[in-house]
């Protein structure tokens, strides 16, 4: 199907001040229903959504390379974020800088790559460790989350709805984790629609990642390789118990992968 960006869905669309230009934009049936059907969950029009979607991809690739004019772009489709204060807005940049430099240190990445788990297949081991955290935390989605360089690969994932379930992964423009790679601490989110850094995170509307509580994997060589985290839909308060007993499952987690790297390396032996 084509979608016309007609005068009136232009004009729709226009801020002042702003030229407008005219394009074409094709979609298969099955993509236009799923395209327009989200739409009208988030209370928009078609055009205005495939517009907002590709101002957040436009700010994050601005973001990956540095320029300062990415959280400009931002702020189109979240109204209001001009009005940050220029402290905040300076301290936003810069933690979305660290994430991006983080996920692309050639260090973690061959640290990452020598584990030999991202795109492996399944692992018990390691689903029981995300089912303990989801138990224990009475969270409806575990992830063990392995940060690439542009992706994060979901080594267990319970819970996670379709299609990011069988794709066993997202972009980084979709990551919560990435952050806790970069800041190798402890991420805890009460609600990511109030969150400072993660309030324009496309995983909010996509994922329905409302509260997180990710703990970074860092292994004996001191590489943040990814997190084991939780995930409500609801907005949560994560208590210092329930911090504790993820910390605890994370390092199990942590013995896990130096398992595989071990038996990877092994196996790579001549």
């Amino acid at each position: 199907m084509v979608l016309p960006v007609t005068q009136a869905i232009a004009e729709s669309l226009y801020t002042p001040g702003m030229p407008m230009r005219v394009s074409t934009v094709r979609f298969s049936e099955e993509h236009w229903k799923l395209l327009e059907r989200e739409a009208t969950r988030e209370g928009v029009s078609a055009a205005q959504f495939i517009r907002d979607a590709t101002m957040v991809r436009t700010a994050y690739a601005m973001g990956q390379r540095g320029d300062e004019g990415f959280e400009r772009a931002l702020g189109r489709v979240r109204p209001g974020s001009d009005a940050e204060a220029p402290e905040k807005g300076a301290q936003r940049r810069q933690a979305l800088l660290d994430a991006a430099a983080a996920a692309k240190d050639s260090d973690r990445l061959d640290a990452l790559q020598a584990t030999g788990l991202l795109d492996s297949d399944v692992t018990p081991s390691f689903d029981r460790l995300a089912r303990l955290a989801s138990k224990v935390l009475n969270a409806p989605v575990a992830l063990v989350s392995l940060v690439d360089a542009d992706r994060q690969f979901f080594k267990s994932c319970l819970g996670l709805p379709e299609p990011w379930a069988s794709q066993r992964g997202t972009p980084l423009s979709h990551s919560f984790c990435q952050h806790a790679v970069a800041s190798r601490e402890p991420l805890l989110v009460e609600d990511s629609r109030e969150h400072e850094l993660l309030h324009d995170n496309p995983a909010i509307r996509d994922i329905g990642v409302i509260a997180y509580a990710g703990i970074p994997l860092i292994d004996a060589d001191g590489h943040a390789l990814g997190t084991l985290c939780v995930i409500d839909s609801q907005p949560r308060h994560w208590t210092t118990d329930q911090v504790q007993l993820l910390s605890d499952l994370a390092a199990s987690v942590v013995t896990e992968i130096a398992v595989a790297k071990a038996a990877a390396q092994a196996t790579s032996s001549p």
